[in-house]
């Protein structure tokens, strides 16, 4: 075992390592079912937008808006245009999870931490896609006090995905993160530093929304007991949600939601998702892209070498993904249970979002957090306010804080949106 002070010169070599890489620019390229090789970190799903493949990620989101799938609707005053595709899209268009070199200590561990998307263009079926990849390097979100050594450091990794579409216009920019929590094998059952302690201008807030981010077990819930069992009167109110959602009772549509008309401090109104289950993690992987089966699965298994995960029943080597629809191969990796990819809770509040901001608003930035696990059973529930409203540019903006909470209230994702509305300045 190797003392604490080389442990923490190995990762402080690793960040100015890494960080001698930041700005390295990688194109990135379109994932074929033949490679021999395994993109399914990073890489380009659906080349080309279509009218499924809006149809198929609104069905992902249960996102009954017919601006994205009724011919026959007319979309109000405004809008991009009919069959115009649903804010986040881009996660259908190119992965933003893209693996990297780790620290060669025991004790290290990666979790999704959220991505920043920011949108300067609609996306429109028969657009088609290439994309580079820029590498921002790694930076250290917490500090301990001096002359005391760590428990735990907890690093961020990021890189952006820009997205130009056939005309080479500048579409999307998606800053994706990655948290790796770095656990001295000198310590047990560590603790993280306080708020007070971590130095980052973008703190994540505190312990309890970091140390169980995205796909790390929730050891302080009742995940471990198994799925949720919900009374009769929780599901009935589920349901009348859903139906709600499915009447458009939530969606403001074409009747434009103007700049003047929003006060700070309104709510969006709750939107229910769940129980998160099979059906719902297959719709996801179908609208993306990302699922393989049988001989070119095997091809991203044999690249991996299995990361020597093995199904306890058949004895058979499983890729790691499937954590996002097992309960078995996600107990085989350390979780309770199967755990929702961060990129489904993210769309969803994004969604909560185009419903709000109705057919001539424009979603120009969603910075999402994830903050702790759902799991496979649970609820999410999405709400926002609005907190801040401002003309720049002769361009009329609204700033919404958004969070989505699991059944037991605790909020497992976070986001900060940044809206385009019509004003009626210039819709008179």
């Amino acid at each position: 075992m190797i003392s604490t002070e080389e442990w923490n010169g190995r990762i402080d070599a690793f960040i100015r390592e890494e960080n001698e890489k930041a700005g390295r620019v990688v194109p990135v390229r379109r994932i074929f079912c033949q490679d021999d090789t395994d993109r399914s970190g990073g890489g380009i799903y659906n080349e080309t937008v279509t009218i499924d493949t809006i149809g198929r990620f609104a069905r992902a989101l249960g996102d009954s808006n017919p601006l994205f799938s009724d011919p026959r609707y007319q979309p109000g005053r405004g809008a991009a245009g009919l069959f115009q595709a649903p804010p986040l899209l881009e996660c259908c268009i190119c992965s933003t999870f893209i693996g990297g070199r780790m620290p060669r200590l025991r004790g290290i561990s990666v979790f999704d931490a959220g991505t920043k998307w920011e949108r300067f263009l609609p996306i429109m079926p028969g657009d088609s896609f290439h994309a580079q990849t820029t590498f921002l390097g790694v930076r250290e979100i917490t500090k301990t006090a001096e002359g005391t050594d760590p428990a735990a450091r907890l690093l961020i990794r990021e890189h952006r995905i820009d997205l130009m579409n056939q005309r080479d216009e500048h579409v999307s920019s998606l800053t994706a993160r990655s948290v790796i929590k770095c656990v001295s094998p000198l310590q047990e059952d560590t603790e993280l530093p306080d708020r007070n302690q971590m130095s980052d201008r973008d703190q994540l807030p505190d312990r309890n929304q970091i140390s169980d981010s995205a796909d790390e077990p929730d050891k302080n819930s009742e995940s471990e007991k198994g799925r949720p069992h919900y009374t009769k009167e929780e599901l009935e109110g589920l349901y009348a949600n859903l139906d709600a959602q499915l009447a458009g009772a939530f969606r403001r549509g074409a009747v434009p939601r103007y700049w003047e008309d929003v006060e700070i401090g309104e709510k969006l109104p709750e939107q229910l998702a769940g129980p998160y289950d099979e059906s719902d993690g297959q719709a996801l992987m179908a609208a993306i892209g990302a699922a393989n089966a049988f001989a070119s699965k095997w091809a991203s298994i044999r690249f991996r070498k299995g990361q020597g995960i093995t199904d306890p029943e058949t004895g058979a080597h499983r890729h790691p993904i499937d954590r996002h629809n097992s309960d078995v191969m996600a107990r085989v990796q350390g979780l309770p249970r199967a755990i929702v990819s961060g990129i489904h809770t993210q769309a969803l509040l994004a969604k909560s979002v185009g419903d709000w901001m109705g057919d001539a608003g424009f979603l120009r930035t969603l910075d999402c957090r994830c903050r702790r696990p759902l799991f496979f059973g649970d609820l999410s529930i999405q709400s926002g306010i609005v907190a801040a409203k401002y003309e720049k540019d002769g361009k009329y903006y609204v700033k919404l804080q958004m969070q989505a909470v699991r059944q037991d209230s605790v909020v497992h994702t976070t986001a900060e949106a940044l809206v385009e509305l019509p004003s009626r300045r210039t819709f008179s």
